[in-house]
């Protein structure tokens, strides 16, 4: 209702302007976080330059839109300012769509990935969800107002980097050229389920990695399930996890067919916002994935909240796919099994090894799904 509500102020507001020939009035602010007179400290906490106080939002008690405004203006050099910071940590910008050199000059769209993504055998992919934020943030409200490593999807980087993974950090919502509001719409990027759609593609689809972890909070769940949906058979091979925070994904309203949802409750789990402790199993009754509590009643703290217990997530999901004795071992067996017993029963009936192979091969073109599947 208060979504409603604000759209319809907001008509009701340029009516009136349109009505009366007012026009909106226009606010100039910093361009920088220095003119600003912000800084962040040793624990990543914005300051202000002079006293050292936190970020107040009320500066003029009496122009509601002034301060809203200015909230913003500091949103768009803070969301500059987290960029930074990816490529501080090594990650590169890398344009989509892919331009071919005799293509006429359209608007791209970019996200972040780091150095040797491509060539590792692990990667983790971070989904952001809906809105203002962009890449490198899970909410901009906990970076202006509390720190860095809650905003941000900078822990998460370091513990992937740490572990061995390569990183892409996808920008799902940076749809129009040069992000503007009304910019010319980026082709395949129009939406954020076009853009990560676009790097699959022409990225993790083609990179050398066999183990793939997925770590999304809110409608980056949404993206994450339509990513899912048309390319389930690729997941199944090389997607051992995907983590939720706060997810508002629906299998239900996105038509998840049988794999889809077998795969979700085989490999993913949803930390929601919820009053009970952290990991603490939450009953739902429209979601197939598995949902425990995130520790926080708070939607955006969701991801920083559960980081811990998301690591310990990715690690057993990677062990259970990779080590003797997980999906892909158990999978191996049951298969040997499943080959000895057609090559005993082959040889009562004289039929050769080699055809029976043949068999086996035609019944499961993809012989590392069947089992999953």
């Amino acid at each position: 209702m208060g979504f409603i509500f604000s759209k319809i102020s907001k008509l009701w507001s340029f009516i009136c302007r349109m009505a009366t020939g007012e026009e909106e009035e226009v606010f100039d602010f910093p361009k920088t976080l220095e003119e600003f007179k912000f800084y962040f400290n040793k624990e990543g906490q914005l300051r202000n330059v002079e006293t050292d106080e936190p970020f107040n939002f009320v500066v003029d008690p009496d122009n509601h839109k002034y301060n809203q405004k200015r909230y913003e203006a500091l949103g768009n050099i803070i969301t500059d300012h987290v960029y930074k910071l990816l490529e501080d940590h090594k990650l590169k910008r890398v344009k989509i769509p892919v331009v071919v050199d005799d293509e006429p000059e359209e608007p791209t769209s970019f996200f972040y990935m780091s150095e040797d993504a491509l060539e590792k055998d692990k990667l983790l992919i971070l989904i952001h969800g809906n809105g203002v934020v962009r890449a490198g943030q899970w909410a901009r409200r906990l970076i202006i107002n509390d720190c860095l490593d809650s905003g941000t999807q900078l822990p998460f980087i370091e513990w992937a980097f740490k572990e061995g993974y390569g990183v892409i950090v996808a920008n799902t919502n940076y749809n129009k050229a040069n992000d503007k509001k009304d910019g010319q719409e980026i082709k395949y990027s129009e939406t954020p389920e076009d853009h990560m759609e676009c790097v699959w593609k022409n990225f993790i689809h083609k990179s050398k990695a066999s183990a793939i972890g997925i770590v999304a909070h809110s409608y980056g769940g949404v993206v994450t399930l339509e990513l899912a949906k048309n390319h389930i058979d690729e997941f199944w091979r090389r997607v051992f996890a995907v983590a939720l925070t706060d997810s508002v994904h629906s299998f239900h309203h996105q038509n998840g067919d049988e794999s889809v949802i077998h795969f979700y409750t085989e490999r993913a789990k949803n930390w929601a916002s919820s009053l009970d402790e952290l990991d603490t199993p939450i009953e739902t009754y429209s979601d197939y994935c598995p949902t425990v509590a995130a520790g926080t009643d708070k939607h955006e703290y969701t991801s920083y909240s559960s980081r811990f217990s998301i690591f310990k997530f990715l690690s057993e999901k990677y062990r259970e796919m990779t080590e003797p004795g997980g999906e892909k071992a158990e999978s191996s067996e049951k298969e040997s099994s499943v080959k000895k017993e057609a090559e005993e029963t082959a040889m009562s009936q004289d039929i050769s090894a080699s055809q029976i192979d043949v068999e086996m091969n035609s019944q499961n073109p993809d012989e590392s799904q069947k089992e999953e599947l």
